[in-house]
């Protein structure tokens, strides 16, 4: 059966372990649903295993403990890799309560990435990702339409008008301010010519005029 799956992004909490536990709505062609709670392990950059022994699903008023079938956990475990695997590093605002042992959100305003060389910014505001224009400009001249992607949905590109939402371009230029200064920061850092310090150290060293390696000079200033 063909369910759709919608994962419920508030609910997505990071635990000290490493693993990520969320609240899944699984809808059939009939719109009958069913609430899971899970948790899943990041095992590679695009792979999570489904704790299956920690599943549960929302019956009679409570959550009681679900056996799933293979199909049903490979669905489960698809909509939760997605998410993990672009916002994991994202996880660091502290929503523990005592009970419960430590537990991490998201911000609800973040730099997702800093732009590399010529590319662009990806932050987030809500539940919406956004990029800038480029590395050192937020929007083009005059430009008030920006486009954005839903979380969760990365196939649809909607857009709207800054202008009409005063407080969200404030929240978004915000963002892209730190995004900037982080991306400035790196740029400048860098020694001339291009590269990096530990590249440049390990040249001088390799045509002799240093004896010491990046690490060993690190070590040598402590």
């Amino acid at each position: 059966m063909n369910l759709h799956i919608k994962l419920n992004l508030n609910s997505v909490r990071k635990y000290p372990d490493g693993t990520f536990g969320a609240q899944v709505i699984t809808s059939d062609a009939d719109d009958n649903q069913a609430f899971y709670a899970c948790k899943v392990k990041r095992t590679a950059p695009f792979e999570v295993e489904l704790d299956r022994s920690n599943v549960h699903e929302f019956i009679d008023s409570r959550w009681q403990t679900a056996t799933v079938n293979d199909a049903l956990a490979t669905q489960l475990t698809g909509s939760m890799c997605r998410f993990v695997s672009s916002y994991a590093h994202l996880f660091t605002k502290d929503v523990s309560e005592g009970r419960d042992g430590k537990q991490f959100a998201m911000w609800a305003d973040a730099v997702v990435a800093i732009a590399d060389k010529g590319g662009k910014h990806k932050l987030k505001i809500g539940d919406k990702i956004f990029e800038s224009k480029d590395a050192i400009s937020l929007l083009g001249n005059s430009q008030n339409v920006i486009e954005y992607r839903l979380i969760g949905d990365s196939l649809r590109i909607l857009s709207l008008n800054l202008a009409d939402d005063p407080y969200l371009l404030k929240r978004l230029q915000k963002q892209f301010y730190v995004a900037k200064e982080r991306y400035e920061r790196v740029r400048n850092s860098r020694p001339i010519g291009g590269g990096s310090w530990a590249d440049n150290q390990n040249a001088r060293k390799e045509f002799g005029k240093s004896r010491y390696d990046h690490r060993e000079l690190q070590r040598s200033r402590a």
